[in-house]
């Protein structure tokens, strides 16, 4: 009889933790559902927030171009457009401007330069040349 009790007992105790483990698991799965479920909402209001810039930017931009003196704006520097009484300045570089004041030629030395070669040796070669001439700086042409 005392076994059959002890029996009982560790099969008690035994339901129990069981019962225990399902609790617990079903606490950490509601926690994890929260958490994901508050960083989605989180991204969300943010993302909203960002929307709501963007949108005030664009209409903020859209009121800047519908006013007159934007357009005014524009007509004067895209189509040379100027109201009775205004007299216009055109801001050049001083090379620009010595170029047509002084009138003379400028020399290779005084002529800006753009970056681009324009006769490139590796122009007329094959992709195998091309790769010899910048890994061993030969010409095998």
């Amino acid at each position: 009889m005392f076994l059959q009790t002890c029996m009982k007992k560790e099969y008690i105790l035994l339901i129990l933790i069981i019962i225990m483990l399902y609790v617990l698991f079903n606490i950490i799965q509601y926690k994890y559902r929260e958490y994901t479920i508050n960083t989605n909402i989180e991204r969300i209001v943010a993302l909203n927030h960002d929307i709501k810039t963007t949108i005030d930017r664009a209409q903020d931009t859209i009121t800047y171009k519908s006013t007159k003196a934007y357009r005014n704006k524009v007509l004067k520097e895209q189509q040379g457009l100027k109201n009775r009484g205004e007299e216009v300045l055109y801001l050049t570089s001083e090379s620009t401007y010595n170029r047509y004041v002084n009138n003379h030629i400028l020399t290779e030395e005084e002529v800006p330069q753009t970056g681009v070669e324009k006769n490139s040796v590796t122009e007329s070669m094959t992709n195998y040349e091309r790769w010899v001439y910048f890994l061993f700086k030969k010409d095998i042409r």
